[in-house]
């Protein structure tokens, strides 16, 4: 079992074929049914890699003799458990990126990347999924293509983390992103919980955001541990970090 909040990043180069010469193959037997509906190589990429990640820290990080099961919330939340407890689960992929975060039940996480590249029609995306006032910051910037990125993932990091789906309340949520880190400034779902939110700048080619909750507040960051071979897959990079 893992006490903290950990977060597997597997970066790989987007337009290379990793698909082994026998196809993927993939433990999960209702995985691999799946994987088998994919008919974009890249999609197909990606979903295999997530899951490959994902059995990779079960086996590593977790204990898995405990017989984990994959399973989804009522708002589509992955959750892994077993008669042990359970490990709330956060997923996200992009082209070239697969990131993972997992923590102990008491905690939420959530985790959403995507691809600084990602061709976007900047005006019809503000306008649908920002406040104004945040719409503003981001028109400022010298990027407002990333400025919208660095928002728009924390928006779905953060709603990931409550188990709320993008039907939400987008344009009622707000971060301040003009201090030292990313802060909730609004948001349409108040709780008693105590929220932190990082945007590691390990990346290069992909934006990265985070959101964690406790019942108590702890002053943590998420720092770069060895990964290990154990954990790396084939033609990829695979990065471990955890909230301390």
């Amino acid at each position: 079992m893992i006490g903290v909040p950990t977060l597997l990043l597997c970066e790989y180069a987007a337009q290379t074929d990793l698909q082994p010469a026998g196809g993927w193959q993939l433990a999960d037997a209702q995985a691999q049914q799946r994987l088998q509906q994919f008919t974009n190589p890249a999609a197909r990429t990606r979903f295999a890699l997530s899951r490959l990640l994902l059995a990779r820290a079960i086996e590593r990080l977790l204990d898995g003799a405990l017989n984990w099961q994959l399973v989804s919330r009522a708002g589509g939340q992955p959750l892994l458990c077993s008669p042990h407890g359970q490990i709330n689960l956060s997923i996200s992929h992009t082209d070239g990126l697969v990131a993972l975060a997992m923590a102990p039940e008491e905690q939420s996480i959530g985790v959403d990347v995507e691809a600084w590249a990602r061709p976007l029609r900047l005006q019809s995306v503000l306008a649908a999924s920002m406040s104004q006032q945040d719409a503003r910051w981001c028109q400022a910037q010298p990027s407002p293509e990333q400025a919208f990125l660095r928002h728009w993932t924390l928006k779905e990091a953060y709603l990931k983390a409550l188990g709320l789906g993008l039907a939400a309340d987008l344009r009622g949520l707000s971060f301040d992103l003009a201090g030292e880190g990313p802060r909730l400034r609004k948001t349409p779902y108040p709780d008693a919980l105590c929220w932190s939110f990082a945007q590691p700048s390990l990346l290069t080619r992909h934006c990265l955001s985070l959101a964690s909750a406790r019942p108590a507040a702890v002053d943590a960051v998420w720092q770069q541990e060895p990964a290990g071979q154990a954990l790396q897959l084939p033609g990829c990079q695979v990065r471990l970090l955890c909230l301390h």
